[in-house]
């Protein structure tokens, strides 16, 4: 499956003027969606197994509500409310006090009101006055527990793949595939993890062969006894670099997403040689932009859905391997 098939996963397309705080706000509403439907559309029993997280034992499994930008106060008093916040680290901060602001979602029933905050980012965290303002938004009158709940997206993703398998189990496949899409799309978009994860950019492959083929790629290089390799620390893709020297092979998810092989010393110029034997090989000619011909005369690329079988492509990869001595 890949980005664009991902029900929670919301494409933007190319917008010239979005700044990268309006993106990461799309991101940060779109997640908070994407969590309070996974809720919202599996069996109730998976919320009150996410309520159970805070030790909030007194719940029945009635019918939940949820609710999305909380835009008014809760009209109903319950025997239990509480401010949640979801972030990627515990830490809170002191922020500025505002005027207004709304809870990103909520959870109610006749028992339980929960009010949640939601922040994403490793450099983004929970502000307590935030969450402190958060309480106007309850019913008049009601009483709430004094400190929020705070919880990681890593902690959610975790919570949901252990309840991944007791709902398996029960053969409940709305919500394990609902579970199942929420983790892809954390994946897609860095949600609860630091750094970029090899599934990351497999997802980016858009038809389903290329993205097999790149984890066949992948797997080949690091278990080949022949090769001594090292993660080349690539920001745009998965780079391959041989130990001790550099970089001779780039599954980029730029340029037109597919496989670089960097074929020795730019000025012997391998790499025009090889794209000419690659092109062959596949029956297509790679559409080589004119200032690759100049800037990377060592590099020959390939497309993955180009890619008939893996055998085409090998001998090649070891040849850019073997090129970097």
């Amino acid at each position: 499956m890949s980005i664009y098939e991902n029900i929670f996963h919301y494409y933007r397309g190319q917008t010239k003027n979005s700044s990268e705080e309006t993106n990461i706000l799309q991101v940060e509403n779109n997640v908070t969606k994407a969590f309070i439907n996974v809720l919202q559309h599996s069996s109730p029993e998976l919320t009150l197994a996410f309520i159970k997280l805070f030790d909030l034992n007194a719940v029945s499994m009635e019918k939940f509500e949820y609710r999305y930008q909380v835009s008014s106060p809760l009209s109903k008093l319950t025997p239990i409310a509480a401010i949640v916040g979801i972030a990627e680290s515990r830490k809170t901060i002191d922020g500025k006090t505002k005027q207004y602001g709304i809870p990103d979602g909520a959870i109610i029933s006749n028992d339980i009101s929960l009010l949640i905050e939601n922040k994403i980012g490793y450099n983004t965290y929970l502000e307590l006055e935030q969450l402190e303002r958060h309480k106007s938004n309850f019913a008049n009158g009601q009483m709430i527990i004094d400190k929020p709940f705070i919880l990681t997206w890593k902690e959610i993703r975790s919570f949901f793949m252990e309840q991944y398998e007791h709902f398996e189990a029960k053969q409940d496949l709305i919500t394990c595939f609902l579970m199942r899409q929420f983790e892809q799309f954390c994946i897609i978009n860095c949600i609860g993890d630091k750094q970029k994860s090899k599934e990351y950019f497999f997802l980016r492959f858009e038809k389903p062969k290329a993205r097999e083929l790149a984890r066949t790629i992948d797997s080949y290089i690091w278990n080949n006894k022949e090769f001594a390799v090292a993660d080349a620390e690539t920001s745009n893709g998965i780079g391959y670099e041989r130990i001790g020297k550099t970089k001779f092979a780039t599954l980029t998810t730029a340029r037109q997403r597919c496989l670089i092989l960097h074929i020795g010393e730019k000025d012997l110029s391998l790499g025009l040689e090889t794209q000419s034997k690659i092109d062959s090989e596949l029956g297509i000619k790679y559409p080589r932009q004119d200032y690759e011909y100049i800037r990377y005369p060592h590099e020959a690329y390939i497309r993955l859905e180009w890619v008939e079988s893996f055998s085409q492509i090998e001998p090649y990869i070891k040849l850019a391997y073997e090129s970097r001595k």
